[in-house]
């Protein structure tokens, strides 16, 4: 069932909601520690009677900000001890300087596909090709996730990724270097891989915007550590063993001529000396309506991905049609229409995705956000427009600001499929 909703579920946008922290601080050290519960039914049916599985995690930040050098850490701990560790530095100047460096059991690289597929893990209890955006979307428990890397944090907590990144802007055109530094190894054979990425771009007095990056030992991609939640993700491209040219890649984006906006992005392949991807993508906007499309190419004639569609905007609704073919055969496979509408403090997004030959998925979202209250439900539907009951999500929060920067929030999360209860979560998040 997961494998086949996979595409449906990629390209159904469902988005997620979080707390920000307040950007004004008044003291130099702040901090947010966050304490998640989930628990989830041993066996999945209709029990009068069931064990359960447990999973928590604690999630630790601090801060210092002095006169424009920023000093953060972020701590993960779980049942199984401390599983993810990073110490961040910035620093705002002429130049802008930036390094991470993260600890962690384990280490995950993942290609930059519609799937997230998983190219490279340490330990690797056979994750290589698993599609990890199936783990990490909405309609998927967050136990899933624990249960698929638990394996993987076995490990003791050690060097992971270095992350160290320089920025200048000189009139108008940026220029950045981003150097990469990961442990592929274990604690008693470590094995040190180190990638560069060069950038630089800038934006026409029109709005054009052009940037080129070269990739060296590090391609297109992401990485993660622990159990991948969001606090353990690095977007700064993935490092790939040698230091060789990788890739190459030009993007070009926000180009109107005539009303007509277009954008392209062209990579390049050193490793095999073609063309790996080129996407070109088209928006019109007309009386309202907003036409766009878009095409991925692995090369010059062969389309992997294709999706096209519509936008219109009736009074306070939008409407948006989009057809979409993961293959790139223009046969669109997969159709999206979805109507979103807010009124105030509530807002209502209906989303139907036809996928062949997965069949209907149809989504209800509600949101009602009263400060210091919010609530969200999210239904799902297979088969029918509103028979075939898949999945049912429930959101509630509350909190306020104390004196200070002090402020709490405590949050309860429950996910029901057809016959059985997924997962219930409490958590609660202190801010000081």
């Amino acid at each position: 069932m997961k494998r086949a909703l996979l595409i449906a579920i990629a390209v159904a946008q469902l988005g997620a909601w979080g707390w920000e922290p307040a950007t004004g601080l008044a003291a130099p050290i702040s901090g947010e520690v966050q304490l998640a519960i989930f628990f989830e039914p041993l066996t999945f049916g209709q029990t009068k009677i069931d064990q359960i599985n447990v999973d928590a995690e604690t999630i630790l930040q601090l801060g210092l900000y002095v006169s424009g050098l920023a000093l953060t850490s972020t701590s993960v701990f779980s049942f199984k001890g401390a599983e993810f560790q990073a110490l961040e530095m910035y620093a705002g100047m002429a130049i802008t300087f930036r390094n991470v460096v993260i600890f962690a059991p384990n280490i995950l690289e993942i290609d930059d596909d519609p799937f997230w597929t998983i190219r490279f893990a340490q330990p690797d209890p056979g994750l290589v090709g698993v599609p990890l955006r199936m783990f990490i979307d909405e309609l998927a428990s967050p136990l899933d996730l624990s249960k698929l890397l638990a394996p993987t944090l076995d490990e003791p907590l050690q060097f992971r990724k270095l992350i160290s990144q320089m920025s200048i802007n000189l009139w108008g055109v940026w220029f950045t270097v981003t150097m990469l530094v990961a442990n592929f190894g274990t604690a008693s054979t470590p094995d040190f891989q180190s990638g560069l990425i060069f950038e630089a771009g800038g934006r026409t007095p029109g709005g054009a915007e052009v940037m080129m990056q070269t990739y060296i030992g590090a391609r297109q991609g992401w990485e993660c550590f622990g159990e991948c939640k969001a606090f353990e993700r690095s977007f700064e491209g993935r490092v790939v063993p040698g230091l060789g040219f990788q890739e190459e890649k030009l993007i070009i984006r926000n180009v109107t001529i005539a009303g007509v906006t277009l954008g392209a992005e062209l990579a390049f392949d050193f490793t095999t000396i073609e063309l790996s991807q080129l996407i070109l993508s088209l928006r019109v906007s007309l009386m309202g309506v907003v036409v766009y499309q878009k095409i991925v190419l692995n090369d010059l004639a062969t389309p992997s991905f294709v999706s096209f569609g519509w936008t219109v905007q009736l009074g306070e609704g939008v409407f948006e049609i989009e057809f979409i073919d993961p293959n790139g055969f223009f046969h669109f496979p997969a159709r999206r229409l979805s109507f979103f509408v807010q009124w105030g403090a509530i807002s209502f997004r209906d989303e139907i995705v036809a996928q062949d030959p997965v069949g209907l998925m149809h989504t209800l979202e509600v949101v009602a956000e009263f400060d210091p209250f919010r609530f969200r439900s999210q239904t799902a539907f297979m088969g029918g427009l509103i028979n075939g009951f898949y999945n049912q999500r429930v959101e509630l929060s509350w909190g306020f600001a104390g004196p200070g920067t002090w402020a709490w929030m405590a949050s309860l999360e429950a996910q029901m499929r057809r016959e059985y209860l997924l997962y219930v979560s409490p958590s609660i998040r202190v801010k000081f």
